[in-house]
C-alpha cells in the first residue's frame, strides 16, 4: 500500500475506534478490556500525537490534544500516569512545559 492509502486506512480506523470507545467506555464491558491492549493503544496514540505536533509547520495551529469531552480529572489522571511512566516529577514537567510553551514559540519567531 502506498503512503496515502495507509493514511486513509488509519483515518478510517481512528473514526471506527473512536466510535467503539465511546460506546464501550461507559458500559460494564470496560472491565473485560485487557490492560495490555489499553497500554498499546495509549502508547501508539502518544507517538502519533507527538509525530503530528512535530510535523506542524511553525506558525500553524497546533494539533489539539483533546476535545471538550475530556474532563479535567481525566486529563490529570493521564498526565500524572505519563509522568510516572517515565519516572518524572513536577520539576521535570516545568522544564518541558516551558520548552513547549506556545507563548515561548511565538516570541522566538518574532511574533
Amino acid at each position: 500500500m502506498s503512503r496515502p492509502d495507509e493514511a486513509a486506512k488509519l483515518s478510517a480506523l481512528l473514526v471506527e475506534l473512536h466510535e467503539q470507545l465511546e460506546r464501550t467506555g461507559g458500559s460494564s464491558e470496560i472491565a473485560k478490556v485487557p490492560p495490555a491492549g489499553v497500554t498499546d493503544l495509549v502508547s501508539s496514540a502518544v507517538k502519533l500525537y507527538a509525530a503530528m505536533v512535530e510535523d506542524v509547520a511553525p506558525g500553524a495551529d497546533a494539533v489539539p490534544v483533546i476535545d471538550g469531552t475530556v474532563s479535567t480529572t481525566d486529563a490529570m489522571v493521564m498526565a500524572c500516569a505519563l509522568l510516572r511512566a517515565h519516572h518524572l516529577n513536577p520539576f521535570d514537567l516545568a522544564l518541558w512545559f516551558s520548552r513547549t510553551s506556545p507563548a515561548r514559540s511565538r516570541s522566538a519567531d518574532g511574533a
